[in-house]
C-alpha cells in the first residue's frame, strides 16, 4: 500500500508545465479518485489549465477512477503499463473516453 498524496500531487503539479496547460485548456472536470486498499476518497478538480486536490468526494464526478494505490504508483513509476492495468480491469474508469484521454496525459 503506498503513500498516495505525493502521486495525486504529481498530477497537480503537472499543471505548471506549459505543454500540459496547453493540453488540459478549456477542460474544467472533477476527477475523483477512490482507492479500494485505502477507502480513500481524492478529487482533483482541473479548471481552465490549473488544478486543486482535496480528499473528499463529490456525489458526481465527472470522471471516476477506481484502483489500488499501489497501481497508481506503478503507473506514474513507469513500472506499471497504464493501458495493461486499465485492460486487466485494475484501473476503472467511469467517464467519457475524451476525458479519460486527459486524465492519461497526467498520469504518463
Amino acid at each position: 500500500m503506498a503513500d498516495i498524496k505525493p502521486y495525486l500531487q504529481k498530477m497537480v503539479d503537472r499543471f505548471a508545465d506549459p505543454g500540459v496547460q496547453a493540453a488540459m485548456k478549456g477542460f474544467n472536470k472533477t476527477l475523483q479518485f477512490k482507492f479500494t486498499d485505502t477507502n480513500e476518497t481524492w478529487l482533483l478538480r482541473a479548471a481552465d489549465g490549473a488544478a486543486t486536490l482535496s480528499q473528499e468526494s463529490v456525489e458526481k464526478p465527472d470522471v471516476l477512477v477506481t484502483m489500488a494505490t499501489d497501481i497508481l504508483a506503478g503507473v506514474m513509476d513507469k513500472k506499471i503499463n497504464g493501458t495493461t492495468a486499465y485492460l486487466q480491469r485494475k484501473i476503472v474508469v467511469k467517464g467519457a473516453m475524451e476525458d479519460l484521454m486527459k486524465l492519461q496525459k497526467l498520469m504518463l
